[in-house]
């Protein structure tokens, strides 16, 4: 493909993707508003329902995508959400929130399908030399689609009420998948294996979990991001009750610190996109580790909201530097016909860290409050992103010693 065919898909592709991405948005914010009346145990059963079936579902999932053609399975992935936003529709009724719950992991399970195929049709479409480069800008859309879709949710909600809220995701998963219906690029490894004479994909379904754990580089760095969320979880709790207890905010004010994290999130990683080579990612993953765990430890010693803002402007910019840096790392070290595998089994690992992570910050705050939260997990995340290059740097001698 020429290179004005591959900006074209390129574009297609991140304009698609900040559509979505801003309906997801505005999904999670109308689904919290309408569940939150029922207690926190159906706001916390909303998560986890979107976000098992990407754990439990990871080795079919990324068997698909080193099996079919990604760019109409990625169509197919994305109508089986547009399809679960149209059910949950149906199931805001008094007395339906069972309902509600099997259509979020309806849409969870199109999600486990969706996210390791971009992650994997991506250096085709970019290049392999720019594929780094590519996942900088796939995180700067995300980050900027979840600002925009959590800015306008509210007023959305408002206005439509949650039912055109949902709607509006539904169309948001249709736009994207006629832009995916129109890229040329084609991801198709059983039939690109066989003109190969290798015989279609090799391993199993579950081999994606076999590259992580006999790679010691990709263990080292995907074991230390699933610390630091394990750790820096208890943002997601404990930030509502910061900002409206410890620091006696307004909602407003609420929303707005909220919206600091992925605006800085987007320059920071078009940022890390333009980082090259294995050392460069891995120092930077275990950078970005501390920054969070500094920024987090900040909130528990400065109770001041222009600390928090500029905290939360650190961790945002932190997290989006670790999302480019884990992607590009998978796609360096592991070839091309086991990268959906690959990328779906670095998701389960990290989503059940997140649900462990949410479930014991729960106990944490209602223990020890938000503050004192913040400050610990601050503590034992920075921890956690010193140790990753602690024991990255003897993997990426390992590495260096193998070519």
């Amino acid at each position: 493909m020429t290179q004005r065919g591959a900006r074209r898909d390129l574009a297609l592709l991140l304009g698609g993707g900040l559509v979505s991405i801003a309906g997801s948005a505005l999904t999670a914010v109308a689904v919290l508003i309408h569940l939150r009346p029922l207690g926190s145990g159906w706001v916390a059963a909303a998560f986890a329902a979107e976000i098992a079936p990407v754990v439990l579902l990871a080795a079919p999932a990324g068997a698909l995508v080193d099996r079919v053609r990604n760019r109409e399975l990625l169509v197919a992935a994305l109508a089986v959400q547009a399809g679960a936003v149209l059910l949950a529709t149906a199931a805001l009724a008094p007395g339906r929130q069972a309902w509600l719950l099997v259509a979020l992991a309806v849409a969870g399970a199109g999600m486990s399908v969706a996210n390791p195929t971009v992650q994997a049709l991506l250096p085709r479409i970019s290049g392999e030399e720019r594929a780094t480069r590519a996942y900088g800008w796939w995180s700067a859309v995300s980050q900027g689609g979840f600002l925009a879709g959590a800015a306008l949710a509210g007023v959305l909600v408002e206005a439509a009420g949650v039912r055109g809220a949902l709607l509006a995701d539904g169309l948001s998963f249709l736009v994207l998948a006629a832009a995916v219906a129109l890229i040329r690029t084609q991801r198709n490894p059983s039939a690109e294996a066989a003109v190969a004479g290798a015989g279609g994909p090799k391993g199993s379904v579950w081999a994606g979990l076999s590259v992580l754990s006999s790679d010691r580089l990709l263990r080292v760095g995907v074991a230390g991001l699933g610390l630091v969320i394990l750790a820096s979880i208890v943002v997601n709790v404990a930030e509502v009750f910061y900002v409206l207890g410890d620091l006696g905010a307004s909602p407003a004010v609420y929303g707005l610190v909220t919206a600091c994290w992925p605006l800085a999130g987007v320059p920071a990683g078009i940022l890390a996109g333009r980082l090259d080579g294995e050392r460069a990612l891995l120092a930077a993953l275990s950078l970005a580790g501390v920054a969070m765990g500094l920024a987090l430890m900040l909130t528990g010693a400065v109770v001041l909201l222009a600390a928090l803002v500029a905290a939360w402007l650190l961790g945002g910019a932190a997290n989006a530097v670790q999302n480019v840096c884990i992607r590009a790392l998978v796609r360096i070290r592991v070839p091309d016909a086991e990268r959906g595998r690959a990328f779906a089994a670095v998701a389960a690992v990290l989503q059940a860290l997140n649900l462990a992570g949410l479930a014991a910050a729960g106990v944490v705050v209602a223990l020890v409050g938000a503050r004192a939260g913040l400050a610990g997990a601050g503590v034992l995340t920075v921890l956690a992103g010193a140790g990753t290059w602690l024991l990255a740097r003897p993997a990426l001698l390992d590495a260096a010693a193998r070519r």
